[in-house]
């Protein structure tokens, strides 16, 4: 064996993948019975229900060009129309404004011409227009800077319920730098962020780039991506692959490293590629690179949990529209925002049925702590009252993720440029995942593809033993 990948999520099955296609002997080791990690894609009666994340970006290329590389060109799909988002404020549902980004407008009209905020609330987000930089170069949360430029109701009702649905973690504690630094650079270049946003609207619909949406997904679901990594994985001779294989101990010696699997045995790979989650790195960095293990166990860990629920068709006061709806912050709902995943996608219920994807647990952490069943029963109890829906559902299924889900708080990439400078007397040894460098399908991607190269070059080159190196990090 010449390099081991611990953690058998879509980081690390693309680290395996890149390494095979490369030729370099590799072993995987993955704790549990199965492949994906967050990824994973059911087909229960006639429902394809995703558990973890259900589409991905395609201005972040690389899981766009891996789906290519793999033969399933013809598989990906994009939402259906109406593309409508809603979003649940002040106990109603007001649609989204045509031509918002993640946290602006690229559109002047439908933001003046929306209900969702009055008159002197929009002047209040006019003011950008004439507030001077911030001139600061620290990190700050993405909430206080929007805050300061457009006034605090934007946030609390539209880019509050948008950023803090894609990343789980609340508006004021998000960091700016590493979430969305493009809002810092578009006050640097422009000074008023709407005018940047408007800008930027305006270049994309001359370029032709505008109206489409970026997210796409598959038509068998994104365990689609991961069932054909594991099979192009599983057709390359020189990768191994061990399920219900926990590596609980890494330590380094000359040539290479000694890593103790929870059965007593020992692997003795050249390099490694920690791919697993942010507490389970951190774990296994103590004793050969402490420094590094207190950066990485700096980065929280939030928990949430994914309730599909389908219904009947008439079970609904009137057929449902649109792709979901998030929850401004200040409603008295317990959900966090609901995926109206068959609307969105095709192919996800059968037909005269509707298939919903609720999000629990970021703004009412508590309630996690109930049973399933319980947690069914309260999104029921939103559910009827926010869209009227009667009677229990046909399917229910809950996913939970507990402790799992990296937040990006203030400080984020100090965290992780002090983990990787303290690794740096470790060239042989990478960390990769989405506690790190972006936590959406194509930042694991780029992650895995990133290490799996570095590691590579690594052992072409010659570098010296982990021992040695591992003396040269500072405890």
């Amino acid at each position: 064996m010449t390099v081991l990948v611990v953690g058998g999520g879509i980081t690390g099955l693309t680290t395996a993948y890149a390494l095979g296609r490369a030729g370099i002997p590799t072993t995987l080791v993955e704790a549990t019975d199965r492949l994906g990690g967050k990824v994973r894609t059911e087909s229960i009666d006639g429902f394809l229900v995703e558990s973890g994340p259900d589409s991905f970006i395609s201005y972040r290329p690389a899981a766009l060009e891996l789906c290519r590389e793999l033969g399933l060109g013809d598989a990906i799909i994009g939402p259906t129309h109406p593309r409508t988002v809603w979003i649940r404020s002040r106990g109603r549902f007001v649609g989204l404004p045509e031509g918002m980004g993640l946290a602006l407008p690229t559109r002047l009209g439908p933001l003046i011409a929306t209900d969702m905020f009055s008159p002197l609330e929009k002047l209040r987000m006019g003011l950008d227009l004439v507030l001077p930089r911030d001139g600061l170069d620290r990190d700050v949360s993405v909430g206080a800077f929007l805050r300061r430029r457009l006034g605090g109701v934007l946030v609390d009702r539209l880019a509050g319920p948008l950023l803090g649905g894609v990343y789980g973690t609340p508006i004021d504690e998000m960091s700016l730098d590493a979430v969305v630094p493009q809002l810092r650079e578009a006050e640097r270049d422009h000074r008023s962020l709407l005018l940047a946003s408007l800008a930027q609207g305006r270049a994309r619909k001359q370029s032709g780039e505008g109206g489409g949406s970026p997210f796409i997904s598959l038509a068998g679901g994104m365990g689609q991506l991961t069932g054909a990594l594991v099979e192009a994985i599983e057709r390359s001779r020189g990768v191994e692959v061990r399920m219900k294989s926990t590596a609980v101990a890494l330590e380094g010696r000359g040539g290479g490293f000694d890593v103790r699997l929870a059965n007593g045995e020992l692997l003795r790979p050249e390099a490694v590629v920690l791919a697993s989650p942010g507490p389970v790195t951190a774990g296994l960095l103590d004793e050969i690179a402490p420094a590094a293990a207190a950066h990485v166990r700096s980065i929280t860990h939030g928990s949430t949990a994914v309730v599909s629920l389908g219904y009947r068709l008439d079970q609904f006061p009137k057929p449902p529209t649109g792709h979901g709806f998030l929850v401004a912050e200040g409603e008295s709902l317990a959900v966090d925002a609901c995926t109206m995943s068959s609307l969105k996608w095709a192919g996800r219920a059968p037909d005269a049925t509707v298939l919903l994807r609720v999000f629990i647990g970021s703004r009412s952490p508590g309630v996690l702590a109930g049973s399933d069943a319980e947690l069914v029963a309260l999104v029921e109890r939103d559910l009827a009252v926010a869209m009227g829906v009667h009677g229990a559902p046909i399917l229910a299924r809950v996913a939970r993720s507990i402790g799992q889900m990296p937040k990006y708080t203030v400080g984020h990439l100090e965290r992780v440029a002090g983990a990787s400078a303290a690794l740096a007397g470790l060239p042989s040894l990478a960390i990769a995942g989405a506690a790190f460098r972006g936590v959406g399908v194509p930042d694991c991607i780029a992650q895995g593809r990133a290490a799996a190269a570095r590691v590579g070059e690594v052992l072409s080159s010659g570098v010296p033993g982990a021992v040695e190196a591992a003396e040269a990090v500072p405890a």
